[in-house]
Order: C-alpha cells, then structure tokens, then sequence
C-alpha cells in the first residue's frame, strides 16, 4: 500500500527483538551493487564527465539488486513460523483485490507523474486511464500479485536466477520508454542512451 517507501525491488534492515533470550537481532538487506558496477558507470563514456543526476537515476545504471526478498527469506528461515509462501498470502490478496486510495497515494503520485507517464508499464499502473488515481478508487497491482504467487511457489531464487531476474536485465539494458518521452534512459550496458521513439 505504500509502494513509494518500500517494495520488491528495493532493501532495507530487518530488526528482530527475542523477548525470550532479550536479545535484538539485526539483517542487512539493502540492495547491493551490480556485479558489472565499475567505478566510472556513472561518467559519461564520451566526456568522462559526471552524468546529470536525472539521466542517471532515470536509467538502468542505477538498478541494484534488490535485498528485501533476500530479508524476507532470511528472517523467517531465522526467526519465523511460518513459510514464506504463508507470509505472503496477505499481501498477494491485497495486490488482487486493491486498496483504497488515500490522498498521500495521490499526492506522491502526483510528485512522480511525469517520470511514470515516460515508462509504459509505469504508466499503466499508477496512471490508469493516463490520469492520476482518484482517493477512494481502488488500486490493482495483478503483476504483483502474480510476482509474490511465483516466489511464495519457487523461493526468493526465482527473483535472483529465475524468469524475474531475466525480466529485470532485459527491462534495465532496454528501459520500455514511452513513445514520446522527453527523459533519456540509460541502459546498464555501456550502449547508448534509448531516447524518445527508439523502442
């Protein structure tokens, strides 16, 4: 419900208080670098300057491999009781059946609009109909849904090795810019930006 502060693809730490032995416990699960990383990834390969910010964050350069499924499965093999597929059934209803939209949905939505409406999928999701969600509508998120349903079956390898991971390379070497778009989108690779109607 709140995908702005935290979602699949992103990291964070795990704290875990054991009443029992009064210890807390702690899991570092933020998102980790590339393997191709270099230190000049975010210079431009013609000018060895700094790319601008936008053209950098806008891009396949800055995906990192996401940590939160990894925590996921960490604390319950850890601490838990249930399995993942049981600590996911929550959430995959919700994805189905939608939330109601708050004003904060809207209004941080709102911040991000005119990145989103330069991404197709993005702009299908959060932008239904091409305009902000109105409060009180519902938001769907079956591609989530759909995304837990797979790691609760298969684990949280399917995201690292499996067909997510295989989505997520070709998504960030071929950002599905819109047609139109006025951002450039770097690709991971060191090949050329995608600019407006290349895809």
């Amino acid at each position: 419900m709140e995908p702005y502060s935290d979602g699949i693809g992103g990291g964070g730490y795990f704290v875990y208080y054991d009443a029992r032995a009064r210890q807390v416990r702690t899991l570092d699960g933020r998102e980790t670098a590339p393997a191709a990383m270099k230190a000049d990834s975010f210079l431009d390969p013609a000018t060895g300057a700094k790319l601008p910010f936008d053209d950098a964050v806008n891009s396949g350069l800055s995906v990192g491999v996401p940590g939160t499924p990894a925590t996921w499965d960490r604390a319950l093999h850890n601490w838990g009781t249930v399995s993942l597929g049981t600590a996911l059934d929550p959430a995959i209803r919700l994805a189905e059946q939608g939330f109601v939209v708050s004003q904060q949905f809207r209004d941080e939505t709102e911040m991000n609009e005119q990145r989103f409406r330069a991404v197709t999928p993005t702009a299908e999701l959060f932008l239904p109909g091409g305009a902000l969600p109105v409060v009180g509508s519902r938001f769907h998120n079956a591609d989530l849904a759909a995304t837990y349903r797979l790691l609760a079956r298969d684990g949280v390898s399917a995201l690292y090795r499996g067909e997510l991971a295989g989505d997520i390379v070709r998504t960030v070497e071929q950002p599905p810019v819109a047609p139109g778009a006025a951002r450039v989108f770097r690709p991971a690779s060191s090949g050329p930006p995608t600019s407006p109607g290349t895809r």
